[in-house]
C-alpha cells in the first residue's frame, strides 16, 4: 500500500465514525418519537442538543441501546405469577407471619406490574402502541390507574420537568412554604392516593378528546372488572381474600411508588437535564423489582431506552455525570435521611460513587 493510499485510508475512518454518529443521533430522534402521540409530547430541543454534545462513540452506543429485546418482556408473566402465586400460598396457609410476608411480596409485585405501565406509556415494550396501551392497561388495573390516563400525564411530565407545566413537580402543588412541606412529608403516607386521583384530573383537562374518551373506557372497564371480582368472591362468601391478596399489599405497593416517586426529582437542581433527576442505583433486587425505573436520571435523558438497557447506559454516562455534577445515590435508605433533614425546600446531592 502507497503512502497515499494510507493516507486516504487514514482520512476515511474518522469521516465514516462521524458519518456513524449522525446516523446515531438520527436514529434517536426517530425513536423518541415513539414517546410521543401529538406535539403536546414533543421532546424539548435540550435533548438533541445535550445528544449532540457526546463524544461520537458515546453516541453510537446510545444508539444501540435502544434495540428490543422482546424476551425481556417476559416480565409482563413474572410479577403477576409472583402476585397470584403469593396469593394462593397466604390463602391456602392463613399463618400470620406468612401473610405478612406475603404482603410485601404482593406488595412489590403489584408496583412492579405498575411500573410496567410506565414503560408501556413511552410504548417502549413493544413499540405497538395498541400493545403497548393494553399491555400498559392490564398491568395498572391492580392499582386502579387508566393507562391512558397515565401518558397523558406523564408526557407533560417529561415535556416540562420541574418547570411550571410539569404536573408532578410539587412546587406547583401551592405555593403556600408550610402547606408545600406538609405535602410533601405526608406524601409517603398518602401520596399515591393523591396521585390516582390527579392522574384522572389532569387526564381529562389536558388531553385531547380522544384521550378523554379512551380514558372513561378504561376505568369503565376498571369498574367492571373490581365489580366482578368482588361479586364473584361475595358470592361464595369470601371477601376477606381480596383484604389478604389486594388490599393490605396495596399499603405496601403504595409506600414502595411513594418512597420511588420521592427520590426521583425531589431536592434537585432544575432547569438542567442532568440536575433535575436523580438515579438511585441501590441493588439488583430492588431494581427488579422497581423494572430499573430507580435507573430515573437515564430514563430522562434517554425515554425511549427499555428498562433494561438502563443499567447498561448508566455505567457509559459515568464521565458526564461526574462532570455534570449529577444526582446519584446508592440507596434508597440514604436518600430518605437527606430527604427527611433537607425537607422539600433543600437540595439531597450525593457524591458520585467511584468506579
Amino acid at each position: 500500500m502507497t503512502t497515499a493510499t494510507k493516507q486516504e485510508t487514514s482520512l476515511r475512518k474518522p469521516r465514516a465514525t462521524v458519518r456513524r454518529a449522525r446516523r446515531a443521533t438520527d436514529r434517536f430522534e426517530r425513536i423518541k418519537k415513539w414517546d410521543t402521540s401529538d406535539d403536546q409530547t414533543a421532546p424539548s430541543g435540550s435533548t438533541a442538543d445535550w445528544m449532540r454534545s457526546l463524544p461520537t462513540q458515546t453516541r453510537i452506543d446510545l444508539a444501540k441501546l435502544h434495540q428490543l429485546n422482546p424476551a425481556k418482556n417476559v416480565v409482563i408473566l413474572v410479577y403477576p405469577a409472583l402476585w397470584i402465586g403469593t396469593a394462593i400460598i397466604v390463602t391456602m396457609f392463613p399463618n400470620p407471619v406468612l401473610r405478612f410476608a406475603g404482603y410485601a411480596i404482593m406488595g412489590v409485585a403489584i408496583h412492579a406490574m405498575a411500573v410496567l405501565t410506565h414503560e408501556a406509556a413511552h410504548y417502549s415494550m413493544f413499540r405497538h402502541k395498541s400493545l403497548d396501551r393494553w399491555v400498559g392497561f392490564f398491568m395498572g388495573a391492580p392499582l386502579t390507574v387508566s393507562a391512558t390516563a397515565y401518558r397523558v400525564l406523564h408526557a407533560y411530565h417529561h415535556k416540562y420537568t420541574r418547570d411550571e407545566g410539569d404536573p408532578d413537580e410539587f412546587n406547583n402543588a401551592t405555593k403556600n412554604r408550610f402547606l408545600l412541606s406538609v405535602l410533601f412529608y405526608s406524601w409517603l403516607v398518602v401520596g399515591t392516593p393523591l396521585y390516582l386521583i390527579h392522574v384522572f384530573i389532569t387526564a381529562m383537562v389536558r388531553g385531547s378528546w380522544r384521550d378523554r374518551l379512551d380514558v372513561l373506557t378504561e376505568y369503565a372497564l376498571l369498574a367492571g372488572i373490581f365489580a366482578g371480582v368482588y361479586a364473584t368472591f361475595k358470592h361464595y362468601g369470601r371477601t376477606d381474600i381480596l383484604l389478604h391478596t389486594w388490599a393490605y399489599p396495596m399499603i405496601i405497593a403504595m409506600i414502595f411508588a411513594n418512597v420511588r416517586s420521592w427520590a426521583e426529582h425531589t431536592q434537585t437542581i432544575p432547569g438542567d437535564l442532568l440536575t433535575q433527576t436523580r438515579t438511585v442505583v441501590s441493588n439488583r433486587v430492588v431494581s427488579f423489582l422497581m423494572c430499573n425505573l430507580n435507573y430515573h436520571l437515564e430514563h430522562h435523558l434517554c425515554p425511549s431506552i427499555p428498562w433494561y438497557n438502563l443499567p447498561a447506559m448508566h455505567k457509559l454516562m459515568q464521565d458526564e455525570y461526574r462532570r455534570r455534577n449529577s444526582f446519584i445515590y446508592t440507596s434508597y435508605l440514604r436518600f430518605l435521611f437527606d430527604a427527611f433533614r433537607n425537607g422539600v425546600h433543600g437540595i439531597s446531592a450525593m457524591k458520585m460513587p467511584s468506579m
